[in-house]
């Protein structure tokens, strides 16, 4: 990061240290907080906020007040946070899910405040995927179909309403990769 300041925070004091060696072994400068988030580092203009959770995320942001540029990379609630960027107005920028190793992310870079609305579709997959169809998308979608085919004849009717609620959700969100995959 030629001609600016990297800042590193952790909750957690010994995986600061971690940090400090790993930059040491790649003759980085970093600059290592002890704290929550971005609370120790007010001064940040770019975020990185990778493999955490989702509603960790939002926490940070939340906490923070941080509306600058940023890349988030939740595991494993991207829907969480896609919703409270939308419902907290940020500027997403793009919105997109990437394939490594057998295993999908889901990467968000945003940049200040702005109000937007989402179709459910949207919501569920990210705007981005929708406009581009990547073949990282393609695949994601296949591996969700297959994951939740088993709802295709699922009976709720003896479950409780919170339960018959979050199945609904499922099955809508199984429902749309299908009809989606269908585009493509």
């Amino acid at each position: 990061f030629p001609n600016n300041k990297v800042i590193a925070t952790d909750i957690s004091k010994a995986s600061l240290n971690k940090a400090i060696l790993l930059a040491k072994e790649q003759n980085e400068d970093i600059d290592c907080r002890v704290g929550d988030g971005l609370v120790p580092a007010p001064e940040t203009t770019v975020a990185c906020l990778c493999g955490i959770g989702g509603v960790e995320i939002c926490k940070i942001l939340q906490d923070s007040n941080y509306c600058g540029k940023a890349v988030l990379q939740p595991v494993p609630t991207d829907k969480d946070l896609r919703r409270f960027l939308i419902d907290s107005d940020y500027n997403i920028i793009k919105d997109y899910v990437v394939k490594d190793a057998d295993k999908y992310y889901f990467i968000f870079v945003i940049d200040g405040k702005k109000h937007t609305t989402y179709t459910e579709d949207e919501l569920f997959f990210g705007k981005t995927n929708l406009e581009k169809y990547s073949k990282d998308f393609v695949l994601y979608l296949k591996n969700e179909i297959n994951r939740l085919k088993f709802f295709e004849n699922f009976d709720i009717t003896k479950m409780s309403e919170k339960t018959k609620a979050e199945i609904e959700e499922k099955i809508k969100y199984y429902n749309a990769a299908k009809k989606l995959l269908k585009k493509e």
